[in-house]
């Protein structure tokens, strides 16, 4: 009895030591990232959106540019190629079709432009989730292998976690063993009619963590061109509401160096970075502050923007989740000092066919809303089986407005070095142009512009159900969630 007393004691002091170290680790080198800041000119810098909504006569209606865009940006390019996409597949629980085939529409560029131009190199980095962590093959990466595209598959295990409590039962007894993609049990968690995976994938996907990053970056001839979004080359996210910047100058070369690191420690190789010149002409108009950030930067970025702010300034917001403690707090302080807040968030309430509670954007609202007394202004985006997945933050500070956008969600998971991320931060004049375009698709969701419905206000979704609050706190602080 003392021999086993003292077995049980040692592997709960192991477990604990595991916990522990696995989720506070250093994160890989170059991850946690913050290039230089590049004067870029703002001809040189595109806004574009994705939205899904209700027209005027109750007709669903999908302006779809971002994919357009990258799709376009794939036939340009000449010499190289650089794809980070977090969900790449056509899984979807749902039935019927897709509202569009990203995932095959992808490959097939990446494919063509690969057999029409046999010469250039193309790096595509993607996340396990999308072989179900080895549970499934994979046909678009396949595919995207025998054509000689460089696949590179991100190793989540170098990455701290972020659910301590199963995390030392999975580093422990799990990870060490392999999965295999013919001898499935189990329903496919993700696609409805897919093959059967094992156990070990569900054992795997619990552990929660992901190389979230959506970059697509390409160069023609002396100009490199980055795309950074919000959005998935995903069939089941095809119908979501996304945002994105199109970038065209030298800071490419930190988002290369980012993405190199992740290919390094993640077992593989980027093929070689493209020639170094960037010939984009003179700049027509003054030049747009542009740093590329990951990680923790994104939060760094983003707090240190907010408690800036001044009464008089402005901040708006467009999320898909917003959870983390450190960004709700300084958001209710900047109320009290009188900047003005308006946020459009998710209902949390449609996932992939699946029904969700609301959480986290219900109760966080609810706090935000009774804590500023109500001068944090919150519309939801009224979806109906899409979501609405921007990611997106304009503060104007004076004279100045800072943009930030890409991957990152205002969760744990997202900003506290858990996840890869990758957002490109903007410092640009108030009178620019591309604030105006921005302004301008942030109040014609706002305002329902034009007799088309987007959102609905605050009432509409409020929850103020203390056991939800009670799990949100829970899931944020103990990494026991998704989001």
């Amino acid at each position: 009895m003392k021999k086993m007393k003292l077995i049980l004691l040692v592997l709960f002091a192991w477990l604990l030591f595991v916990g522990y170290y696995q989720t506070t680790k250093r994160m890989p080198p170059n991850t946690d990232f913050r290039g230089k800041t590049w004067d870029v000119s703002a001809e040189n810098i595109e806004f574009f959106y994705d939205l899904t909504y209700s027209g005027a006569g109750g007709e669903t209606v999908s302006e779809q540019t971002i994919f357009d865009q990258i799709l376009s940006l794939i036939d340009e390019a000449e010499e190289y190629i650089l794809v980070d996409a977090f969900l790449f597949n056509s899984y979807r629980r749902q039935s019927g079709t897709a509202y569009r085939q990203l995932a095959a529409e992808l490959t097939g560029r990446l494919v063509k432009r690969k057999q029409a131009k046999p010469g250039i190199e193309i790096d595509f980095i993607t996340d396990p989730i999308n072989t179900v962590y080895g549970g499934n093959v994979s046909e678009e990466i396949e595919k995207l292998k025998a054509a000689g595209v460089n696949v590179v598959m991100t190793d989540l295990k170098q990455l701290p976690d972020s659910n301590p409590i199963y995390s030392a039962f999975w580093r422990t007894f799990i990870q060490w063993f392999g999965n295999s993609s013919k001898a499935g049990l189990a329903p496919h968690p993700f696609d409805g009619g897919g093959q059967k995976v094992t156990l070990r994938s569900y054992l795997d996907m619990i552990n929660f963590k992901a190389n979230h990053r959506k970059i697509f970056m390409a160069r023609r001839g002396d100009r490199t061109t980055l795309i950074i979004t919000s959005a998935n080359p995903h069939d089941g996210s095809a119908a979501h509401s996304n945002v994105a910047l199109k970038i065209t100058g030298g800071i490419w070369r930190d988002v290369y160096a980012a993405e190199a690191a992740v290919a390094a420690f993640s077992g593989g190789r980027l093929q070689g970075a493209p020639a170094a010149e960037d010939s984009i002409g003179t700049p027509p108009s003054g030049p747009v502050g542009t740093v590329f950030i990951t990680e923790n930067q994104i939060k760094r970025e983003l707090l240190h923007r907010i408690r800036e702010t001044t009464a008089g300034d402005r901040i708006q917001m467009a999320y898909f989740y917003l959870s983390d403690r450190s960004v709700i707090e300084e958001l209710v302080f900047a109320s009290e000092r009188g900047v003005r807040i308006r946020m459009i968030l998710d209902p949390n309430k449609d996932a992939f066919g699946f029904e969700k509670s609301g959480i986290p954007n219900r109760p966080v609202a609810e706090e935000l809303t009774k804590r500023s007394s109500g001068r944090i202004e919150i519309r939801w985006y009224d979806t109906h089986g899409e979501q609405f997945h921007s990611k997106m933050t304009m503060i104007q500070h004076g004279g100045q407005v800072s943009l930030t956008l890409g991957s990152a969600n205002l969760t744990r998971r997202n900003l506290n070095n858990f996840n890869l991320e990758a957002n490109v931060s903007l410092t640009i004049d108030s009178t620019a142009s591309l604030v105006e375009e921005v302004e301008a698709y942030f109040d014609r969701i706002w305002t329902n512009r034009d007799g088309n419905h987007y959102t609905v206000g605050y009432e509409a979704y409020r929850d103020d159900a203390t056991l939800k609050r009670i799990i949100y706190l829970v899931q944020e602080y103990g990494g026991l969630s998704s989001f």
